[in-house]
């Protein structure tokens, strides 16, 4: 039997949430497509593999590896995310060798920002905190897409 939504339901809220969420994955991943990464959107972002470690989006771009939660906001203000969230990201970076930032898509201005995960701060409730600042401080897609220009592999040493 179908599902049926009606206008104004929370079901009908929470279905328009999650695809505004996978609208802003898929805007992200085409950026960093444009900008020369191999990127992949994981298919059960958001979805119930709660035992998983699964980031948003996973970018490889000159052998480094980015990985990503994803968050959007209508201008820069504090943003909190559960812990176990950003442990599972921290843990996929540590497994693949790579880095783990939240983007945070503004919203009206369509400009991303992306926070390192070491920046974020832990609040008593045990929850991670974005800070304003640390949304305004954080780098925008052309600094990101530089981090991966700036590294060479070793092997590229020992061809001298």
């Amino acid at each position: 039997m179908k599902t049926r939504y009606y206008k104004g339901s929370v079901e009908c809220l929470n279905l328009s949430i999650r695809r505004r969420g996978f609208s802003h994955e898929r805007d992200l991943v085409i950026k960093l497509w444009k900008k020369g990464f191999a990127v992949i959107r994981a298919p059960a972002s958001g979805s119930k593999a709660k035992r998983m470690v699964y980031p948003d989006v996973v970018a490889i771009r000159n052998g480094i590896t980015i990985v990503f939660e994803v968050k959007s906001s209508s201008r820069a203000r504090d943003i909190y995310i559960d812990s176990k969230q950003i442990h599972k990201l921290i843990e996929f970076a540590k497994r693949a060798g790579g880095f783990s930032y939240i983007a945070i898509k503004l919203i009206g201005t369509g400009e991303w920002r992306f926070v390192s995960t070491d920046m974020l701060v832990k609040t008593a409730s045990g929850r991670f905190k974005v800070s304003r600042e640390a949304i305004e401080k954080g780098l925008d897609l052309k600094e990101l897409v530089s981090i991966t220009g700036k590294f060479k592999k070793l092997d590229e040493f020992l061809n001298r």
